[in-house]
C-alpha cells in the first residue's frame, strides 16, 4: 500500500465550528477528517483572515485539535497572497455571490499558497467557485473537498 503524501490544507471554519463533540453525523465526519490531518502527515495554512474566523467559530474540540497541531509544527508560517483578478472574475457573479466570493477569498489565497485543496462544508462557495475560477487566471487549480462524504471520507478523497 502506497503511503499517503503529506499536503498543506487549506481547512475552513465551517469545518472547525461543525467539528464539536457530539456524536451527530456531520460532527463525526468533521471530527474524523481533523484527526486525519493530524495523523497522517498533513500540515494546514493559518493566514491571519483564517486565524481570525477559526478564532471565532471554532468548537472546543477543534481548539484542542489546533493547539496539536501547533505542538507537532504541522501549521507552518503563510503569509496572504492577495489574488488580483476578482473584480474580472466577479463580472459573472450576482451581487450575493459577489459578496460571499469575496467573504471566502482568503480560503482561495491560501490554498493558492498550499496545494490547492479547501476542506469545506459550504456548498454554495463550491458553485460560486465554478462559475467563475477560469476568469481568475490561478496558477494552480483549487480543489474542494467537503468532510461529510457521500461515500467517500474526505480523507480519500486526497
Amino acid at each position: 500500500m502506497k503511503a499517503k503524501q503529506s499536503k498543506l490544507l487549506v481547512v475552513d471554519a465551517s469545518v472547525a465550528r461543525s467539528a464539536g463533540e457530539t456524536e451527530h453525523p456531520v460532527s463525526a465526519c468533521c471530527r474524523e477528517s481533523l484527526l486525519a490531518i493530524l495523523n497522517i502527515c498533513h500540515r494546514i495554512v493559518l493566514t491571519e483572515a483564517i486565524r481570525q474566523e477559526w478564532h471565532r467559530h471554532a468548537s472546543r474540540f477543534t481548539r484542542k485539535w489546533l493547539v496539536s497541531m501547533y505542538a507537532k509544527k504541522k501549521v507552518p508560517p503563510c503569509n496572504d497572497a492577495p489574488l488580483n483578478r476578482v473584480d474580472n472574475a466577479c463580472e459573472v457573479l450576482s451581487p450575493g455571490e459577489q459578496e460571499e466570493l469575496r467573504k471566502d477569498l482568503c480560503l482561495i489565497e491560501a490554498a493558492c499558497a498550499a496545494d490547492g485543496i479547501i476542506i469545506t462544508r459550504d456548498d454554495a462557495i463550491v458553485q460560486i467557485w465554478q462559475k467563475c475560477h477560469s476568469r481568475l487566471g490561478l496558477s494552480k487549480p483549487i480543489r474542494w473537498i467537503n468532510p461529510v462524504p457521500d461515500g467517500v471520507s474526505a480523507m480519500e478523497q486526497l
